[in-house]
């Protein structure tokens, strides 16, 4: 049977999912907001960002192109995407994914980086998700970035690569540590196996704190002929 065939069900499933199942939204309980598990009230809760750095985009205090960090030490990604600041609902969202287990979180996560990454009319060649070491995803039971890079290649179609980047070095947690410490932390702990050649990539994130997984795993990236790399998160700290 045609992809086209699978399609029209997957969509007609869509369909009568949102007709049987109606989104509900996470806070109030009141119905949800254009397909999201949001209402409209508190979906206008979120703070995207105003001013912030072209490449890293940390937050700045007027508009500028690039931050002196970013002038000084240009980082190996290419670029950081994020649609909103980690605080208020965002940091709710995420926090309840990553440490709740709020499954349904990742999907109205997914959906509105997938909303906002088409709307820019972005197309790498593939997704990857920031991976977690086998320790840690035992003990998590989940890699939250993951479920959220899922349903992003659900809404694009953009593929998603799985089991290519590894974290090979299960690193202290990276909460009470300084941006030069989690470099140091950081330090060859990812390795990539590409199985096709891949020129650019989206690495999938919830939050970018300092940008320093971010920098060491598009360093790892590179070194293997990815020539483009972009950061995709919901949010920025």
């Amino acid at each position: 049977m045609s992809k086209s065939f699978f399609k029209k069900i997957d969509n007609w499933s869509t369909i009568a999912q949102s007709v049987l199942y109606p989104p509900t939204c996470f806070i109030c309980e009141q119905q949800g907001h254009n397909g999201l598990d949001l209402c409209l009230q508190c979906f206008k809760e979120l703070n995207p960002a105003r001013y912030s750095c072209l490449i890293c985009d940390i937050k700045l205090p007027a508009e500028s192109s690039l931050c002196g960090r970013c002038l000084k030490n240009p980082p190996s990604f290419d670029q950081v995407i994020t649609l909103y600041r980690y605080k208020g609902l965002a940091q709710h969202l995420i926090q309840s994914l990553k440490f709740q287990s709020k499954h349904s979180c990742a999907r109205t996560l997914g959906q509105l980086m997938a909303h906002h990454f088409k709307s820019l009319n972005k197309n790498p060649d593939a997704l990857i998700a920031v991976p977690l070491h086998p320790k840690r995803l035992r003990e998590r039971g989940f890699n939250q970035c993951d479920l959220i890079a899922q349903h992003i290649h659900h809404e694009l179609g953009i593929p998603l690569i799985h089991n290519q980047l590894k974290r090979i070095i299960n690193t202290q947690s990276q909460v009470s540590l300084t941006a030069k410490e989690r470099q140091k932390n950081l330090k060859n702990a990812f390795r990539y196996l590409p199985t096709h050649d891949i020129k650019t990539i989206a690495l999938i994130d919830d939050v970018v704190t300092t940008g320093s997984t971010a920098n060491e795993i598009a360093k790892t990236l590179k070194k293997q002929g990815v020539q483009r790399v972009e950061i995709w998160a919901f949010a920025r700290a």
